[in-house]
């Protein structure tokens, strides 16, 4: 993140001296920690960074660098809070667990990690909330008939792999446009699920159920699926803990590998990435796979929490809700940019706002998810038009800043 300081008072001075100190306009806050400086991280809050940070881990430090996602979760978080105190109730903890233990945070927000990497290489995936359908049916299936734990998880694994693998070679090998590709199995997923329970069951509309006279069961639903864990005054659902190993084994991935760095190079430019070596090919296959593993670690979620799938209405515009949390967590649509890390307050920030206009007593329940699309299509408007705003006002100031030949004055720093 780049700190950016206000142009009064004691922040004015600070970037004043960092910009001597590093011969640069702007300092990023590793900068500020490595040199022992303080500084703003937000030019309205004024959170101050002390120098002790300096000597964490890496992943400490990278998490600093991304404060900007926390600060406006806060935002957020506050405005739900007044939302609910306006309406003649008591804001408590347990309205952020609700948050935290949504199925749009934990199931949602872990196939996002997935459909981040698919979108910065440019791509996109239509049937995520097709294949959540057809892999908890999977996963229920195995459960019931095994009653083991492991070999579900291999199950919900291994077909969420296989369905991201059908998108990935006829959208990467056989080259044909992702969005068709994965609208077309969308299709396909749902309706072979549908198929397969109603011969099952012989009813029109019926659901996979995890069978509860099975020994795990108990284990699965009632102490991992809806369970908590207890810190003191507060708990925290055990799913939450899950997708947030995810997004840090995603971090890990796309920050600190060499495969992380090429997808990343495909989603900038495919032709300069296939000339320095790298397998395109394989690089935009391979998202789809990992989206595919990270809907089979969904479905696990979703059949512990749940404890069921419909074919008929499961998942039903997930893949919209997790293609907003990526674009709120600033990963670009064009490819090539975005922080996956920024998918946990993604997923978060979308849950919250969902939440605010389900607790404003006035909207009808019909007009809710307008207000949803308009928070999805201003985001992208933001990312559309804000980098071009912005180059126009630099440029705006450059014109203001240039000094006449034979003046004194010395340029100003920003």
């Amino acid at each position: 993140m780049i700190l950016y300081f206000s142009a009064t008072g004691n922040c004015k001075y600070v970037a004043a001296r960092l910009a001597a100190a590093f011969g640069q306009e702007t300092v990023s806050i590793v900068d500020c920690i490595r040199d022992g400086a303080y500084a703003f991280t937000d030019n309205t809050i004024g959170i101050v960074v002390p120098t002790y940070f300096w000597g964490l881990p890496s992943i400490v430090k990278e998490f600093l660098e991304r404060a900007n996602f926390h600060t406006d979760y806060l935002y957020l978080i506050s405005t739900y809070a007044f939302t609910i105190q306006a309406n003649g109730n008591a804001f408590k903890w347990s309205h952020v667990v609700a948050v935290l233990g949504s199925q749009n945070t934990c199931i949602v927000g872990s196939m996002a990690l997935g459909m981040a990497l698919v979108i910065i290489t440019g791509q996109i995936d239509r049937s995520i909330g097709s294949a959540l359908v057809l892999c908890t049916g999977v996963t229920i299936m195995v459960f019931n008939v095994t009653n083991s734990i492991l070999l579900m998880i291999l199950a919900a694994l291994v077909s969420g792999a296989l369905c991201g693998a059908i998108n990935g070679v006829l959208a990467g090998c056989a080259k044909m446009p992702p969005f068709v590709v994965t609208l077309g199995t969308m299709l396909i997923y749902r309706s072979i699920t549908l198929s397969v329970v109603r011969s099952i069951s012989g009813s029109s509309s019926s659901q996979f159920a995890m069978i509860s006279d099975n020994s795990n069961y108990e284990f699965l639903r009632m102490k991992f699926g809806t369970g908590k864990l207890s810190l003191g005054a507060f708990s925290i659902p055990y799913i939450t803990f899950v997708f947030v190993l995810m997004v840090i084994l995603f971090v890990l991935l796309a920050n600190k590998t060499k495969y992380g760095k090429s997808v990343y190079a495909v989603g900038s430019n495919e032709k300069s990435a296939r000339l320095a070596g790298i397998n395109t090919t394989w690089v935009k296959v391979s998202v789809f796979i990992i989206t595919g593993l990270m809907v089979g670690v969904a479905s696990i979620i979703q059949a512990c929490k749940i404890g069921n799938v419909t074919p008929a209405s499961s998942g039903q515009s997930y893949e919209m809700y997790a293609i907003a949390a990526v674009v709120l967590a600033g990963v670009n649509m064009a490819g090539g940019r975005g922080k996956v890390f920024g998918v946990l307050f993604g997923a978060l920030s979308y849950t919250t706002i969902n939440f605010i206009i389900v607790s404003i007593p006035s909207l009808s329940v019909d007009i809710q998810d307008t207000f949803q699309g308009l928070v999805l299509i201003i985001v992208i408007l933001i990312q559309t038009i804000g980098p071009v705003i912005k180059e126009s006002i630099q440029r705006a100031r450059k014109r203001r800043r240039a000094v006449p030949v034979g003046s004194t004055e010395g340029n100003t720093v920003q």
